[in-house]
Formats: C-alpha cells, structure tokens, sequence
C-alpha cells in the first residue's frame, strides 16, 4: 500500500473526480531539488569538456541537450509508504481536517504500465544521488560515437593536430555520419535523468519515506490551481477511472470529530461506488483544532 496525504476537500476532488493530481515539479516546494539534481550531470559535463580534450565534443554535446532539457515537463504525484505518520499530518494536510488515502500499489504500478508513467522510490542519500548520475553519464558515454582514432594515438599528437582532432569529432557528431547515434545517445541520457531527477529529495525529509509518479511531457489537458505566490500546473492522474478498487482503506487524521468524520467519508465512498474500502482513525492523540 501507498498512502496519499491530504485535506477533506482533496478527498471529495479525488473520489468526485477518480483522480489525482500530478503537480508541475518545477513550482512545487521542493522545485530546488530538482534544479539540484540537474546539477550532477551539467558539473560532470563540464567536467569532460574542460579536463579531457579528447573527449571535449562529447562533454560539449552533453552540456547543450542538458541546457535543452530545463525546458522539459515534468509533473510528479506523491505517495509515502507510511501511514499515519505524525510528520505528513503536520506538514500536508490542514489542522483537524486530513486523510491519508491507501492505494494498492500493485494496481498502481500497472495502472503506469499502461500508460507510460513512472513509479518509484525517492533518493535521499547524496552520495547515492551522486551515483546514479554518475551511471546514466557511463551509460551514455558507452553509448556515444567515439573518436576515429585510438587515446592513445591522440596522446602522441602535437597541439595542432589534437586541435584538429576535436574539430573534427565535434562536426562528426553534430553534423556528420555520428549524428543520428550521438543524439541517440543523448535523447536517452536526458529521458532517464527527467526519470530519475524528481526523485532526489534531501535526506532531512527520509522519514517520509516517499514514492511519486512521474509523468514526462505529457499530452493531456494542463490545468491550473492556486499556490501561495503562484499558480501551479496540473495534470490529472485517472487512477479510479481505471480501477476503483485501486483504494484499499482511508485513515482520518487527528480530528475533533473523527467519528462522525469517518462515517461521512464511508458515505461519500459509497455514493461514488466505492466497496470495500476500510475507514479507520488516526492512532496518533495529536490536537490541532
């Protein structure tokens, strides 16, 4: 089970609605992590291009799809794999007022099979960060077209003649015959870091435990709800629309009347056609109201 946090009202948009929404990851208000993330691979690009002159065309070439890629779409949708958790009532759902909704994981992992999303984990280790950038940049460079000529050959050149070999590696991949595997090669690096990028999060916020899915430049309607200083883009996940049994149990938060809060809830999921779903209250003798 995957638990989404949220107020009453998010609850009635997400039962009326048999959905649930996916933000821009750019205007949430974790958005630095993310532009964070980016980082990674730009520094490691800069690196080649700067340190390693036999390489320089490809750090180059990296660089340039990686500036290219900030103006990608990207919107994730978060779940904890805790429920009832202190930390998510207080910092995602209004006083005396949330839920914590249980989703079957198995019915949303196949709901993004099928329609090309991406469930995972969150990352919060730095150094695992590191890593896993550091992968998809192996990864790609194995991928990449290689110089015509051995390293080892180019270490024997004179300065004029390794000037000449970057230049014409550079017109190789970007104009010439290398160009249809080079851009290969990148349009991977840049799919599996929009991929992977919206999972780092700092290591203060692990106790979350969080999992998002992501949807990549998507083709459906992009709507829009008030932030506090800004609008935020959405999209619309239809989860329930695809399976409504995809919800197996809600739990109440901390309430002044969690009672009578969860017998409402147990008829707003009955009136929608919801069966089965377990309607319990929060554990936690927390007050907030």
């Amino acid at each position: 089970m995957l638990y989404h946090y949220t107020s009453l009202d998010g609850l009635i948009g997400i039962i009326n609605g048999n959905s649930v929404w996916a933000s821009h990851c750019k205007y949430l208000n974790d958005s630095t992590e993310y532009i964070h993330a980016l980082n990674f691979p730009i520094s490691l690009s800069n690196e080649i291009y700067m340190d390693d002159d036999y390489l320089s065309p490809f750090g180059f070439s990296m660089r340039k799809a990686l500036d290219e890629m900030k103006h990608n779409d990207v919107y994730v949708s978060s779940f904890s794999e805790k429920s009832d958790l202190l930390s998510q009532w207080r910092g995602y759902c209004p006083p005396g007022r949330g839920v914590c909704i249980g989703f079957k994981r198995d019915v949303l992992e196949q709901f993004c099979f099928e329609n090309n999303l991406n469930l995972n984990k969150c990352i919060y280790s730095e150094s695992e960060q590191f890593q896993e950038m550091k992968n998809l940049i192996n990864q790609c460079e194995a991928e990449f077209p290689m110089p015509t000529i051995s390293r080892k050959d180019y270490d024997t050149f004179g300065s004029k003649d390794r000037v000449h070999h970057e230049l014409n590696y550079k017109e190789f991949v970007m104009h010439g015959d290398g160009k249809i595997q080079a851009d290969a090669a990148l349009s991977n690096l840049c799919n599996s870091i929009n991929t992977l990028a919206p999972l780092f999060k700092d290591d203060g916020f692990h106790e979350e435990s969080e999992w998002r899915i992501i949807s990549k430049n998507p083709s459906s309607k992009i709507n829009f709800r008030a932030g506090i200083s800004h609008l935020i883009p959405y999209i619309t996940l239809s989860i329930l629309d695809y399976s409504k049994s995809a919800i197996g149990e809600i739990i109440i938060g901390p309430n002044a009347s969690s009672h009578n809060c969860a017998n409402s809830v147990s008829m707003l999921l009955e009136a929608n056609g919801f069966k089965g779903v377990n309607v319990m209250p929060s554990r936690i003798p927390f007050k907030s109201w």
